[in-house]
């Protein structure tokens, strides 16, 4: 079966760092998860947009605290969709004060053949994701978004969507992997952002004990028709 990011990037996937392929590549045949621990050198936030954040909060969705050399982990958990698709699950702390988590799953969704990503705990805000390798490094854009409410999906306006950009490469001098990632609103500009390091390594997942992840059943943007 192939893994999510594979399936997204296509024939390009080749052309990734090895050691990127290696981390994004998980699928769970392979019986392991992903565990990244480092630091950001800055998350930037608009006061502009801090309304939105703190609400955000209530969801393990985005959060208001900024700041310098934060430490923080990420873990990606592979499983397999109500569909049978290979899907992802990351969960993020960032050590700000007070502390936050920021999870997101990631599944493929055939009706509009791309990734989709749903954001928190409930997946409430959810946005197509598209996937491409440049010049070894693995770059996310955001599509439309939308909010699933009442079982349905509705697309959410352009002034109240966001542009967003997810870069991440291994860097071979320092041996650890980079990351950058901006979030941007057509009326406020740049709402959320964030770059920095990390070391990676992976562990051993029991199939048999771990229970699957939230949101691996919940219908999809476009999957009425």
């Amino acid at each position: 079966m192939t893994g999510l990011f594979e399936r997204a990037v296509g024939e390009d996937w080749s052309t990734l760092h090895p050691q990127v392929r290696d981390r994004y590549g998980l699928e769970v045949a392979g019986g392991r998860e992903a565990v990244g621990v480092g630091r950001m050198d800055e998350l930037t936030r608009s006061p502009l947009a801090l309304p939105v954040l703190w609400l955000a909060t209530i969801d393990d969705f985005l959060f208001p605290e900024g700041g310098t050399d934060v430490r923080f982990s990420v873990v990606t958990e592979p499983f397999v969709d109500g569909n049978g698709n290979e899907a992802l699950r990351l969960e993020r702390r960032f050590d700000t004060s007070p502390p936050r988590t920021f999870v997101d799953t990631l599944r493929w969704n055939p009706a509009r053949d791309c990734i989709v990503d749903l954001f928190g705990t409930r997946g409430h805000v959810a946005a197509d994701l598209y996937a491409d390798a440049e010049d070894g490094a693995l770059a996310l854009s955001i599509g439309t978004q939308y909010l699933r409410v009442g079982g349905r999906s509705l697309a959410l306006p352009g002034p109240l969507s966001a542009r967003g950009r997810l870069t991440d490469w291994y860097d071979d001098e320092t041996e650890c992997f980079r990351v950058e990632a901006d979030i941007e609103n057509p009326l406020v500009g740049s709402i959320f952002g964030y770059e920095g390091s990390f070391q990676n390594d992976f562990r051993s997942v029991d199939d048999g004990s771990a229970s699957r992840p939230p949101l691996a059943d919940v219908e999809l943007p476009g999957e009425r028709g």
